[in-house]
């Protein structure tokens, strides 16, 4: 799948999931915002209801005029009883919180048991409390407000449960539900006019990232091409060599993040022959233990070079350790067994088998079967026993397909078979 498709389908995919959550999040906090208003103006209405009353009380609250009390609550309740919210129980205390009188509707005998009025929170003046309660499917909002007013400054409160009727709370709802969607929809519709917005400017990030990989891998290329150059008269052993590991990595099921590692060392395993003089780089004869205590510094020169660019870090594990072996004798840190990293182990096994099925000035191409039984003898001490078995099983086919070539399809088979490994970390 082309990049740019697959990032507009996380785009779109993200976009989709991103404003769902949202509209559903901020949908549902409008509407709990919208109940809760509902709830304050059913509440003010309530309040409004019962300072009604305080004019038709006497001028003084107390024990005194109880029976007086008593009576205007009473006719209170019965003159709203009719209209579809009212107040279905109420009592009304002393400026000293003492209660003077209390009645409840004939049909309100339930609410007593129902509605918590033990906890009575007497507001500030001019302010209300209030909680609210379902019972039996109804709305029942218990409300104390004061009974303040400039004939009777220390008036008193009234505590009452107004009942909300089932056709007023279910337009309420209805007006809040409505402002949800809104809501939800303004979000969604946002989210699909971002889309086309959000996606040209992703069509040219995608186009200056894959720019900029292209011109990494192509450094990365030119770099092995020049070192390889250096010593030998062709660059294709980068390329085969490459190619026979990747075939052993996607067998061994190698991640596409050890894929990558692997791809980058196989280029730049030698990057720090860039700092051996040719006099022993390039000595026709066996090198002494001098020189080739210097040759070895190859590992550390390459890994100095790599770590200092955060995209070739993750080489390192083929770049530092594709001359140890197995068994611990190799070098630069004497890893042995699994403690050297699979990417390395896995390179050591293709970069040996195109040495051995390879033509150089100083000797002529082995066939596979003869390779591999020189390489045998090295199982369990240069080679990982259960990769180098893996490899057998394939060296054959491997070597087919790219075994002595030296032509320029070396690359195009090479970049087809493993950009997408590097453009699938950019997706991500």
């Amino acid at each position: 799948m082309p990049l740019g498709t697959s990032l507009n389908r996380q785009l779109a995919l993200r976009l989709c999931v991103g404003g769902l959550m949202i509209a559903t999040l901020l949908g549902g906090a409008v509407f709990s915002y919208e109940m809760e208003r509902i709830d304050d103006a059913f509440v003010e209405e309530a309040v409004e209801q019962a300072r009604t009353l305080s004019p038709q009380l006497p001028p003084r609250l107390d024990k005194a005029a109880k029976p007086q009390v008593q009576a205007r609550l009473e006719a209170f309740l019965r003159e709203r009883r009719s209209a579809a919210s009212h107040f279905a129980g109420a009592e009304i205390y002393a400026a000293d919180r003492t209660s003077l009188a209390e009645i409840m509707a004939e049909d309100g005998g339930m609410l007593g048991p129902a509605v918590d009025r033990s906890r009575h929170v007497f507001p500030e003046p001019g302010a209300s409390w209030y909680t609210k309660h379902i019972i039996g499917g109804e709305l029942y909002l218990l409300v104390m407000t004061g009974l303040s007013s400039p004939e009777r400054p220390d008036g008193g409160y009234f505590e009452g449960i107004y009942h909300v009727s089932r056709a007023r709370v279910a337009v309420a709802s209805r007006m809040g539900l409505r402002t949800s969607i809104l809501v939800i929809l303004s979000v969604l519709a946002t989210s699909a006019l971002l889309y086309p917005v959000i996606t040209r400017l992703n069509r040219s990030l995608v186009e200056r990232s894959r720019s900029l990989l292209y011109a990494n891998l192509g450094a990365i290329e030119m770099l092995g091409s020049a070192i390889a150059k250096r010593d030998s008269d062709t660059n294709s052993h980068n390329y085969r060599v490459s190619l026979y590991a990747l075939g052993l990595a996607e067998a061994a099921g190698l991640d596409d993040a050890g894929i990558r590692s692997l791809l980058k060392g196989a280029f730049l395993h030698d990057v720090g022959k860039l700092a051996i003089p040719d006099s022993i780089l390039l000595k026709p004869g066996k090198l002494n233990d001098a020189e080739f205590a210097v040759m070895k510094t190859h590992v550390t020169h390459g890994l100095d070079l790599i770590e200092r660019f955060q995209w070739l870090k993750d080489a390192a594990d083929v770049v530092g350790c594709h001359h140890e072996k197995y068994d611990g004798s190799g070098y630069m840190a004497g890893l042995a067994g699994e403690r050297i990293p699979l990417a390395a182990r896995i390179f050591a096994i293709a970069d040996v088998f195109d040495a051995l099925t390879s033509k150089r000035p100083y000797k002529e191409p082995m066939e596979p079967a003869q390779a591999t039984a020189i390489m045998a003898a090295g199982r369990g001490s240069h080679f990982d026993p259960a990769l180098l078995d893996l490899f057998f099983s394939m060296a054959n086919g491997l070597y087919g397909e790219f075994g002595g070539r030296e032509d320029e399809g070396l690359v195009h088979t090479l970049r087809l078979r493993t950009l997408h490994y590097f453009e699938e970390a950019l997706e991500r």
